[in-house]
């Protein structure tokens, strides 16, 4: 981005907030801002930022799936008994071995 575009841009900011903010937040926002646009100026971003965000997700991801791996084995141990879904899987078996020989 061009300083002559920046200039507008920040002119059009400053017109439309001018009452939004106080001044410690602005100050604080415009030095955020500036030190965004001077890192994607200069195509730099910190190793340590990007490995840490990378080891992040592989983290939370693995989290995911063991806690997902859990929650099966979980709900297949805990399976208790019930005489209606008992009454139902007969049904089905039965009902899968008379459709079987017909066609």
């Amino acid at each position: 981005m061009t300083d002559h575009k920046a200039g507008k841009i920040d002119d059009l900011l400053r017109e439309a907030l001018a009452d939004d903010l106080p001044p410690d937040v602005a100050a604080g926002m415009r030095q955020r801002i500036e030190r965004f646009r001077s890192e994607k100026m200069t195509g730099e971003a910190k190793p340590s930022t990007v490995a840490w965000a990378w080891l992040f997700r592989r983290g939370v991801w693995a989290a995911l799936s063991i806690l997902m791996l859990v929650a099966g084995i979980l709900l297949q141990a805990g399976r208790s008994s019930n005489p209606l879904t008992d009454r139902i899987s007969t049904v089905k078996a039965a009902y899968t071995g008379l459709e079987a020989p017909r066609r």
